[in-house]
């Protein structure tokens, strides 16, 4: 039921450890959110992206300062036997940024420091949600060094016309093929990949 309420903006009423009471109309809502959330939140305003799950006997609203924690929320909410709680504990852990590079790299020992998720849990957590990384982060785009920013420069130029997308692809490629080629080389190179031969 996530989609239902897509986030909350009020005045903090009242902060817990590991929730805020935020003033909406007359109405508190307590809604669940990391600690580090808690001791950023402004008291005048805050936001929070929300998910809210419908139980039998209860309503649980969990929060997050940013779109990517609760997508990182949702997402552990998939992995089979791993409850709200112990993926709001994960969420509250490690940040976005620190779980991705945990999944991609497989780090069993990241996981394992969030109270609760033991070597098992963590290697399910590893397994269903790798598959899925593309999903939840972009793949990280490592930055050009200046060599290659020259060569980016001249492909895309007016003189050769070709799109920063094509451009940069190739001088990826070339960047792992042939890392200590000169300038001029690399973009003698980039120029047989890109028109095919």
């Amino acid at each position: 039921m996530s989609g239902l309420l897509e986030y909350l903006e009020g005045p903090v009423a009242e902060r817990g450890e590991d929730y805020l009471v935020l003033a909406m109309g007359g109405v508190g809502l307590r809604v669940q959110v990391p600690p580090r959330t808690v001791e950023a939140a402004d008291p005048t305003l805050v936001k929070l992206y929300t998910h809210l799950i419908v139980r039998e006997d209860s309503l649980e609203l969990y929060g997050f300062s940013t779109r990517e924690e609760r997508e990182m929320f949702a997402g552990l909410l998939s992995v089979p036997q791993l409850g709200p709680r112990l993926a709001f504990r994960l969420v509250s852990a490690l940040p976005p940024e620190g779980f991705l590079a945990a999944i991609r790299n497989g780090d069993l020992s990241a996981l394992e420091q969030v109270k609760g998720i033991g070597r098992r849990t963590a290697q399910r957590v590893l397994v269903e949600l790798a598959g899925r990384l593309s999903k939840l982060a972009p793949p990280v785009v490592t930055p050009l060094g200046e060599k290659e920013q020259v060569v980016l420069k001249a492909l895309t130029s007016k003189a050769l016309g070709f799109s920063e997308s094509e451009a940069r692809k190739a001088v990826e490629r070339l960047r792992r093929e042939c890392p200590e080629a000169s300038v001029e080389e690399m973009i003698r190179r980039a120029l047989g990949i890109l028109s095919g031969s």
